[in-house]
């Protein structure tokens, strides 16, 4: 049995290292890798062998390529099957009876659990595979950095005009350009002053062009080593939070805005009940998922002294428990 990694297909003019920090958290508990395996065109590949693979994260921007082949063996843990092209994926009859057959499927957000159930998808809720990141990038060694990593990303227009210059005359037609500096406003009602004078920026978007696939993977390995010794981490990421509860970096989850919208919230609900969040708008977390959910009034909050929640740690510890008995029924 060989063992595959994901990597991923160029969509837009910049990738979201988010992806390569996913694919980390699998290789963790792989013995090799011997292939890189494209996550979007899983019907397409040339596989000669069989190859297992640990399929946690985003699924899909390309629906019409499921399901994969059958040389193709995978875990399902960590998997979230967003809403824009859940419906299409589970239309095809053959896609469901596809998901049953390497059922129970670990879902990484309880909107997959509800969507693989309405389907008779035997499917549980079992956290992000981020969450265990700790294996390889917990440190003992820490900086005195404050990180401040694309907070309210989904609202900022400089940003998204410079990389994608048709959506300015879509922002004159709908107004939306008329909101360019709202987002400015809503972080410093948030984060004071004092913050945000030490704070250093990182961002999870980078052009294609600057890296190859290789280049894409240090450079994830890299942003999470700086995360594992920062003193504070403010995000709105979730592939930057949940690395940091893992690696025990204090961090705050700020929500809001583009983060709202229905096909964001989709993905969001069962994971950030796991952080300290700060929403600018009103949002509903699940209890169920952890009795320790920490939404602060920025207001109130002791900047100096952000204590992460705990409640991740019993999924984390699963987690960890069901990828090892994965590859070690492959290797015996």
């Amino acid at each position: 049995m060989k063992f595959g990694l994901f990597t991923y297909k160029d969509r837009n003019q910049h990738f979201n290292v988010g992806d390569h920090i996913q694919s980390l958290a699998a290789k963790q508990y792989l013995p090799r890798v011997d292939r890189l395996i494209e996550r979007d065109s899983l019907s397409l590949l040339d596989l000669n062998e069989e190859t297992a693979v640990i399929m946690n994260g985003w699924y899909t921007h390309e629906p019409d390529h499921w399901p994969p082949v059958d040389l193709l063996k995978p875990f399902f843990i960590s998997f979230h099957l967003n809403s824009s092209h859940a419906n299409k994926v589970l239309s095809k009859n053959e896609n469901v009876e596809y998901l049953k057959k390497y059922s129970p499927i670990g879902c990484r957000d309880t909107g997959t659990v509800k969507l693989l159930q309405e389907k008779g998808i035997n499917a549980y809720y079992s956290s992000c595979l981020t969450t265990t990141l700790d294996i390889n990038y917990a440190t003992e060694e820490k900086s005195d950095e404050i990180l401040i990593v694309d907070v309210l990303y989904k609202d900022d227009l400089f940003t998204q005009y410079k990389e994608y210059p048709r959506k300015i005359l879509s922002g004159i037609k709908t107004g939306k350009i008329l909101s360019l500096f709202k987002r400015d406003k809503k972080i410093k009602s948030i984060i004071p002053d004092s913050i945000l004078k030490r704070a250093k920026y990182v961002t999870h978007s980078y052009a294609n062009k600057d890296y190859n696939e290789e280049e894409r993977f240090v450079l994830a390995e890299n942003l999470l080593k700086r995360y594992a010794k920062a003193k504070l981490v403010i995000t709105s990421r979730i592939h930057c939070a949940l690395p940091c509860i893992a690696m025990g970096t204090p961090v705050v989850f700020i929500s809001g805005g583009g983060l709202s919208e229905s096909s964001e919230m989709s993905r969001l609900k069962g994971v950030i009940e796991h952080l300290n969040v700060v929403s600018t708008e009103p949002i509903s977390l699940d209890n169920s998922i952890s009795k320790e959910i920490n939404l602060l009034d920025p207001k109130k909050i002791d900047w100096e002294n952000i204590k992460n929640p705990k409640g991740y740690i019993r999924y984390a510890d699963k987690l960890k428990s069901s990828c090892l008995e994965f590859v070690q029924q492959i290797t015996d």
